[in-house]
């Protein structure tokens, strides 16, 4: 898809998607700065600890209401108001019930909220806020805590049993012997929940300590809540996740943890991993003489690229993994690229149970961005929407009711540029109608505007529920999607 702002895109899928990308299009700066198109370099460790303070928690709780309360609450109690947009859930701070632990207690050390922080949680809508100052993050690991209703004040001595950080031992050799025992031990302890194949489709059904529905991890998608290394899911292995219906499994402390270490990272590749990390890119647009009207035009070939890791609000394994955005201008015009491979081509919302394919990217000119769901009170964002429907409109015939509803009735009015001999039928659809009867494009309403020439929008938001279209001449986005096979761009 390719978006135009006078502006060209390549279409977005209906799928919760965060675009950690910035842009650069003035070409001196880029060239002064030696600026390149990558992901920004990022620690997801500390590299020193700062005990708590007034300071530190009047900047955690800064921090936590522009990025995190949306999600997880002004109390911290997890029902923030976007929270039902998302599955899994967002984390209760109160009952501080945390996932990724590793201490013999189950609860979570600063390095282990830092860490989860940083990383963000693949597999969930949390995403990486590893390019938050080390001093920020470190603000929010305390901020959070505060929510708790019981202290969390984990030993963080290392040990081999009882308290403290579970004390990993030297790792073993991964022989034959050992991928036979590993084998044993997932047949008896895991397979009941993650499958035989380790696909997540064992025969138990499963809750977590909340009660909503949970699915094991299929193991072989390389989606790891914590960091795959494997020190980290050795202690996960004999942590266990609190919370979850995953246990801990204290009796596998030795080799047995690490068998089954080895042979858990063996159902998936270290790409598969790597790719399923939340990164944030900086992408300089390619200054080019004329902005391409396609996105199959050759000059996408040059264009510099960045591949952008999808997470959906509502998590489900079938899902379009991959976001490729490329971008250029020309001094005037800014044009985006956007690809994916999708299995299905939806271009049609007629009904309540069709989600078209569509593409939104939200900008901002703020060097302190706003939150980066819909912007937030007094900061607006601006967001470009490409909607597969409404190009489907422009090329062939308006979709009207009757294409999924052939036998409707439909009620008419009287139409004032027409004789009355012209009058619509009772049948009259859309296109044969007055627009002062069809409310929506009558009161100037683009989604409701069937005339309307362009597949894009252009809208803004300050915060959930505030999403406005721009008026009619300020309407300065068009965008074009193309689907070649199981790709859409």
């Amino acid at each position: 898809m390719m978006i135009r702002r006078s502006l060209h895109n390549k279409v977005a899928v209906s799928i919760g998607l965060f675009c950690a990308i910035m842009l650069l299009a003035d070409a001196s700066r880029v060239e002064a700065q030696a600026v390149q198109t990558g992901p920004i370099p990022v620690s997801l460790r500390p590299t020193k600890t700062l005990p708590v303070s007034d300071l530190l928690l009047a900047n955690g709780k800064k921090t936590y209401l522009k990025e995190c309360a949306p999600y997880h609450g002004l109390d911290g109690r997890g029902q923030g108001e976007a929270a039902y947009l998302l599955f899994p859930k967002p984390r209760d701070f109160v009952t501080a019930q945390y996932r990724l632990v590793s201490t013999w207690e189950r609860v979570p050390t600063d390095v282990d909220l830092y860490t989860t922080i940083s990383r963000g949680i693949p597999g969930s809508a949390m995403p990486s806020w590893a390019h938050l100052p080390e001093d920020t993050r470190w603000a929010l690991v305390h901020y959070v805590k505060s929510f708790a209703e019981n202290p969390i004040q984990p030993n963080t001595a290392e040990s081999e049993s009882g308290t403290g950080i579970i004390k990993v031992p030297p790792e073993p050799p991964y022989t034959a012997e050992a991928i036979a025992r590993a084998q044993e031990y997932f047949r008896d302890a895991c397979a009941a929940c993650h499958g035989d194949k380790g696909k997540g489709d064992g025969v138990q059904e499963q809750v977590d300590e909340a009660g909503y529905p949970t699915r094991p991890r299929d193991l072989t998608v390389g989606v790891f809540k914590g960091i795959p290394e494997p020190q980290e899911v050795y202690r996960r292995i004999v942590a266990g996740l609190p919370g979850t219906p995953m246990p801990m499994s204290d009796w596998s402390y030795g080799s047995d943890a690490w068998d089954l270490t080895h042979f858990i990272l063996s159902m998936s590749s270290p790409e598969q991993r790597e790719r399923v990390e939340m990164k944030k890119f900086l992408m300089v647009a390619k200054r080019v003489a004329q902005i391409p009207d396609h996105a199959d035009a050759s000059i996408w070939r040059d264009a510099p690229s960045v591949n952008l890791h999808m997470m959906p609000l509502w998590w489900r394994n079938d899902r379009p993994e991959i976001l490729t955005v490329q971008a250029v201008h020309d001094g005037k015009e800014l044009a985006l690229r956007l690809m994916w491979y999708d299995d299905t081509n939806d271009k049609t919302a007629l009904r309540v149970q069709d989600f078209r394919d569509a593409a939104a990217v939200s900008f901002t000119l703020d060097a302190d961005p706003p939150f980066f769901g819909m912007g937030e009170k007094g900061r607006f964002v601006n967001v470009w929407m490409w909607k597969a429907e409404r190009q489907a409109d422009m090329e062939a015939a308006f979709q009207d009711l009757d294409k999924v509803y052939p036998n409707i009735g439909i009620d008419s009015y009287p139409n004032l540029v027409r004789s009355a001999l012209e009058q619509p039928t009772r049948h009259a659809l859309t296109m044969e109608s007055d627009p002062t009867f069809i409310t929506g494009w009558g009161a100037g309403n683009i989604v409701s505007d069937p005339t309307r020439e362009s597949a894009a929008e252009a809208l803004h938001a300050q915060g959930f529920g505030t999403l406005k279209a721009h008026p009619i001449p300020d309407q300065t986005v068009t965008a074009k999607g193309a689907m070649t096979s199981a790709r859409i761009a």
